[in-house]
């Protein structure tokens, strides 16, 4: 079985869309990058799947700027981590650090594959794990959200390809840097009990 992501965006803020018909074609399921971008070319990446798309977007915005993220100087060095006591010296120093957060919030950039273009939705966890298995093997550590999920089970074989037209050249070369351009070969597996 062939499935198709046909990469779209980059959608962050400044970008994000306000024309009714944009939004509700993002009100859809997919497979997303989200991707920071420093000041010294390093780039950090998080690999997700939800069946509804905009507001995922929305949700990592908002985690950001409430402090519910990692946060990261322009160089990508970690400054605030997840750990309460960084939070709270960060709130307690929140007119100098609070720059950070919104800087942080604005270099976030979101490329994305609607399920409608090339695959059912039943295959967002297979396409969300194969990702992030060669995500892991490329950034060598910039990726966020680590493997945590299993695929599941199907009795067939998958190929997983990529569509670039898309996204412009930047897209291309940034997609590529974290999953590669080359299609992902799937081999069936089921388990017996």
């Amino acid at each position: 079985m062939d499935l198709e992501l046909h990469w779209r965006g980059p959608i962050g803020p400044g970008k994000f869309p306000t024309d009714p018909t944009t939004v509700e074609d993002l009100n859809q399921s997919g497979i997303y990058l989200r991707l920071k971008i420093y000041q010294n070319g390093r780039c950090i990446a998080y690999v997700g799947q939800s069946q509804n798309l905009l507001f995922r977007f929305v949700q990592h915005i908002r985690s950001i700027l409430s402090l519910q993220q990692l946060l990261r100087d322009h160089m990508g060095s970690l400054v605030v981590s997840e750990n309460f006591r960084d939070r709270f010296n960060f709130i307690n120093k929140l007119s100098s650090l609070g720059m950070l957060a919104i800087a942080e919030a604005e270099r976030t950039k979101f490329y994305f594959a609607l399920g409608r273009d090339g695959f059912d939705t039943e295959y967002l966890g297979l396409i969300e794990a194969m990702l992030k298995t060669r995500a892991e093997k490329i950034l060598c550590g910039d990726l966020e959200n680590i493997q945590d999920i299993t695929p599941g089970e199907f009795d067939h074989d998958i190929t997983i390809s990529n569509n670039f037209s898309r996204v412009g050249s930047e897209g291309y070369k940034l997609i590529g840097s974290i999953i590669g351009h080359e299609s992902i070969r799937v081999i069936a597996r089921q388990e017996f009990g």
